[in-house]
C-alpha cells in the first residue's frame, strides 16, 4: 500500500508526446511527375542512397553506353536493372565519407512524348569522391532519359542513353569500373 501514493503522482496511462520520425531514409519524394524522378536520382547520387536510386528505376530499365565504352567492354550486352544496382552499390561502398557527391544536369530539355512518356536530354557532370584509383571521380557527357508512368501512376527512369563529350570520361566508364 505504500506505493499507491507514488503511482498517483506518476501519470503512467496518459498520452505521451510523440517522437519525431526516424531520419536516414534520404531525400525521396513520391514520383508523381517526371521532374520528381530526376530530383530523386540527383538526391540519391548526392547521398549515395542505394535504396532511393533503385526506387527511381523501372523494373525493365535499359541502358545504352557510349560508343567507346560499348566497343571496349562486353559487359553491356544484357545490361539491366540488376547490373545498374550492382554498379551503384559498389560505387556507394567505395565512396569517401563526408559527401561532396553531386550530379549536375545542364542544358536540360524535358519533352512530352505522350501522356505516359517524357524525354529528358541534358549534359551532365557527375562527381563521386571514392577511394578507387582505377576509376575517375568526375565524369561528364550527355544523357537521354526516357521517363515513363506505370499503371500505378508513378514515374520511373526506363531507358537511358549515354553519349560522350570530347575525350572526357563518361558515366559509362564509371559504371564499367564499378560493376566488375
Amino acid at each position: 500500500m505504500a506505493f499507491l501514493p507514488l503511482l498517483a503522482g506518476c501519470d503512467v496511462f496518459s498520452p505521451r508526446t510523440p517522437e519525431p520520425p526516424l531520419e536516414g531514409g534520404g531525400t525521396y519524394e513520391q514520383p508523381d511527375t517526371p521532374e520528381q524522378v530526376v530530383a530523386n536520382l540527383q538526391a540519391a547520387v548526392a547521398e549515395l542512397n542505394t535504396l532511393n536510386y533503385r526506387r527511381s528505376l523501372a523494373e525493365d530499365l535499359t541502358f545504352k553506353p557510349t560508343a567507346t565504352a560499348e566497343a571496349r567492354d562486353p559487359i553491356w550486352t544484357g545490361w539491366s536493372r540488376a547490373e545498374e544496382e550492382r554498379y551503384f552499390s559498389t560505387l556507394a561502398a567505395a565512396a569517401q565519407p563526408g559527401g561532396g557527391h553531386r550530379l549536375d544536369l545542364n542544358d536540360r530539355t524535358l519533352t512530352l512524348v505522350d501522356e505516359n512518356r517524357y524525354l529528358l536530354d541534358a549534359t551532365y557532370v557527375l562527381s563521386v569522391n571514392h577511394r578507387r584509383t582505377d576509376a575517375p571521380t568526375t565524369v561528364q557527357g550527355r544523357l537521354q532519359w526516357v521517363l515513363t508512368r506505370d499503371g500505378d501512376g508513378l514515374w520511373h527512369l526506363r531507358e537511358w542513353t549515354d553519349q560522350e563529350l570530347g575525350n572526357n570520361p563518361s558515366w559509362s566508364d564509371l559504371k564499367a569500373a564499378f560493376v566488375q
